[in-house]
Formats: structure tokens, C-alpha cells, sequence
């Protein structure tokens, strides 16, 4: 581990769900720890909001645990809780895919440190290849006031070629496009606003590889 994502955070999730429509939010409190073996132990205390009681993100109340482990820029994450597999493309800069085992939800996720301690974070959850929330959050590091993120404010602009044939929806704060450079590439923009800084997520993939660039900007 680079480091860069150890510690005791808290988390605000802005849950949205898959019309764009906006749910509620989930106030987490997630602590890594190194321990033997030279793993991290992830624990996070999940708390949603009354109006998630019958939302499938609801289910999350709790406190669930995972270990991970490092090889290089790879992340493997071992149970019980969630098992899959993340990449640190850069420092500060990760994504994540797997599965929460207890619940049979799928997702794909990503961390983005915008500053030494504050993220923007978020993730797409999906039940038998259906979709079922979009979530955009902040977190603040070793702080006593939950991080806030504005979910009205404009996400910035994408850097979309006009000859790809693209889709674009808004997520909150959160400007989401895919192009297909050609049919066997994709090109996926994630546009993050509401925080001190936007992100900008570049996601590359083809049969041979990915590859993940961020760009972050002052607002």
C-alpha cells in the first residue's frame, strides 16, 4: 500500500438511484489498519438515513469487514465482506470492482484524493447485471464534522471527441459519458463537481488493456 488511503475516515454517500433521481445519503465510518501478514483490515460502520429504510442501499446498515492485500499497484480484497480486486493507478487514484457477498451486489468504485486528507469517492452498484444506485460521496480524514458535497452544483466539462459516437447522463454532481473509439474500445468520462476541486476520471479499455487518468482542477 502506498499509504495514501490508511486511516480513520468519514464518509458521506450520496445515493442516487438509476433515473438520476436522488435517494438519500449513507454516513460511513471507515478505518483501515495495517495487520500481520502484511494485509489492511477495512472496517466500515454504515448508517443510512431513515428515507433508505426500503432502498436496496438500506440493506448496508452495519458494521462489515474485509482484509486486503498489496502486490505492486494491484489490491486484492479477501472477505468476508467484500471480495474482488482494485488497482492504484496513480498515487491517489484507485478503482475497485467485486462483490458483497451477503447481498449479491456487484459494483464498481472509485477514490480519488483531492487533497492529503480528503477524497472523492462513489461507486455503481448493480443486482444480476441490473442497475440499483449510483452513489457520489466525499470523505475527510480523521475529521469530527461529516464532509458535505454539493449535489446541485455542475459537473465539469468532459473532454468528448465528437466523431465517437458517445451516451451522457448526470448523476447529482456527477457527469457520467462512454464513447467506442472503436468496437472493441471504451472510453469512460466520469465528471465530478460539488467538492473544493472537480475530477476528471478517464477510463480507457480494450481486449489488451486499461487505463485510468484523473485530472483534478480547483473550483
Amino acid at each position: 500500500m502506498s499509504g495514501t488511503f490508511e486511516g480513520s475516515w468519514l464518509v458521506s454517500e450520496y445515493v442516487f438511484n438509476p433515473d438520476g433521481s436522488f435517494a438519500g445519503i449513507i454516513r460511513q465510518r471507515r478505518m483501515l489498519e495495517s495487520i500481520p501478514c502484511g494485509r489492511i483490515r477495512v472496517t466500515q460502520v454504515c448508517e443510512p438515513e431513515e428515507r433508505l429504510s426500503d432502498h436496496p442501499m438500506g440493506a448496508f446498515s452495519g458494521r462489515w469487514e474485509f482484509e486486503l492485500e498489496a502486490e505492486e499497484q494491484l489490491r486484492r480484497y479477501l472477505g468476508p465482506d467484500v471480495v474482488g480486486y482494485g488497482t492504484e493507478w496513480s498515487p491517489g487514484t484507485m478503482t475497485g470492482q467485486g462483490i458483497w457477498p451477503r447481498f449479491g451486489h456487484t459494483f464498481e468504485s472509485y477514490a480519488v484524493l483531492v487533497a492529503k486528507q480528503r477524497q472523492i469517492t462513489g461507486g455503481f452498484f448493480s443486482l444480476s447485471g441490473r442497475s440499483v444506485a449510483d452513489i457520489v460521496g466525499a470523505a475527510v480524514e480523521s475529521a469530527d464534522d461529516w464532509p458535505e458535497l454539493d449535489i446541485h452544483a455542475t459537473p465539469p466539462p468532459l473532454p468528448l471527441r465528437a466523431e465517437h459516437p458517445f451516451v451522457q447522463r448526470r448523476i447529482g454532481p456527477m457527469t457520467i459519458a462512454e464513447s467506442w473509439p472503436s468496437p472493441t474500445e471504451r472510453v469512460r468520462f466520469l465528471g465530478i463537481g460539488g467538492c473544493a476541486e472537480t475530477v476528471t476520471i478517464i477510463d480507457r479499455l480494450s481486449p489488451s488493456q486499461r487505463s485510468v487518468e484523473v485530472k483534478r482542477n480547483p473550483t
